[in-house]
C-alpha cells in the first residue's frame, strides 16, 4: 500500500504557510492531505498558526492567545492578500476524499476542535496530531472518529521504542517519528503495536530509503516531488 502524501503547513514553498491558498496548491500538487497548525485566539477561536507569536507570518508583534479573532483575521500572511484562516474555514474548504491533519499546538485548542469535527462529521478524514497526552486522551474520549497521532522527536532507537509503547498504552492510532529515526525495525515495532507511522522529511534525497521502511504517511513541503518518489518505487 502506498504511503499518504501530506503537505506540511499546507504548502509553504508555493503559498503562505497555514493558508487557504496553500491548501488549494497542496491538492493541485497531488497531496492526499494537508497538515495545519491549530492555536486559539483570546476569545478561543481556532486559528491556523504555527508560532505562538504572530510576528514571523503576519508582522503582528503579540501572541495569538492575547489577540482577538476579529483582529487576527484582518492580518495578512507573509505580505500577501491571504488572511489568517480559522479552523472552520479550513474544514469547509477540504475537498471530498481529502484529509486534514490538525497539529494541536495548545491544549486549549482541543475543545473547539472537537466541536468542529462533530459538527461536520468528517470522521477518519480528520487526523489529530498532538505532543500532549492530555490532548490525545481528550480527543480519543469524545467520539469524533478522528485518527489520533501522538508525536515526540527522538532520534535514538531506545527512546523511540519507549515512546511507541507509551502511544500504544495511550490508545493512539498512530505516531509521528523523527525522520532520522525511521528504520524498518522501528516501523515494525510500531506496526506490531497497531500504530501507523508518519514522519516529516527534511532531506528529500533520503525519501526512497525511508519509503522502503514502510512509512504510512510522508509529511512534506513538496508533495509533487514526494508523489514522484513514491511512483518511482511502484512496480
Amino acid at each position: 500500500m502506498q504511503p499518504l502524501v501530506i503537505a506540511h503547513r499546507t504548502c509553504p514553498p508555493f503559498a503562505p504557510e497555514n493558508s487557504l491558498a496553500g491548501l488549494r496548491v497542496a491538492f493541485e500538487q497531488g497531496a492526499d492531505g494537508v497538515e495545519v497548525d491549530l492555536r486559539v485566539s483570546l476569545d478561543l477561536r481556532g486559528l491556523l498558526l504555527h508560532d505562538n507569536s504572530m510576528r514571523r507570518t503576519t508582522g503582528w508583534p503579540l501572541p495569538v492567545e492575547v489577540t482577538p479573532a476579529f483582529w487576527a483575521r484582518r492580518l495578512r500572511l507573509e505580505g500577501t492578500a491571504e488572511r489568517v484562516p480559522t479552523l472552520a474555514q479550513a474544514l469547509d474548504a477540504l475537498p471530498p476524499g481529502k484529509l486534514i491533519a490538525i497539529d494541536v499546538k495548545t491544549p486549549w485548542a482541543a475543545f473547539g476542535l472537537v466541536r468542529q469535527l462533530r459538527r461536520r462529521a468528517l470522521g477518519a478524514r480528520a487526523l489529530v496530531w498532538c505532543s500532549s497526552a492530555l490532548v490525545a486522551r481528550y480527543v480519543l474520549g469524545r467520539g469524533t472518529a478522528a485518527e489520533v497521532a501522538y508525536y515526540k522527536d527522538f532520534e535514538d532507537p531506545e527512546s523511540n521504542a519507549r515512546f511507541i509503547d507509551r502511544a500504544r498504552r495511550l490508545g493512539a492510532h498512530a505516531v509521528s517519528l523523527d525522520w532520522r529515526a525511521i528504520r524498518p525495525a522501528l516501523l515494525g515495532r510500531a506496526h506490531a503495536a497497531g500504530l501507523k507511522v508518519y514522519s516529516w522529511h527534511k532531506d528529500y534525497e533520503l525519501t526512497p530509503e525511508k519509503l522502503a521502511s514502510g512509512l504510512d504517511g510522508l509529511i512534506t513541503d513538496y508533495p509533487a516531488r514526494a508523489r514522484e518518489a513514491i511512483a518511482a518505487r511502484t512496480p
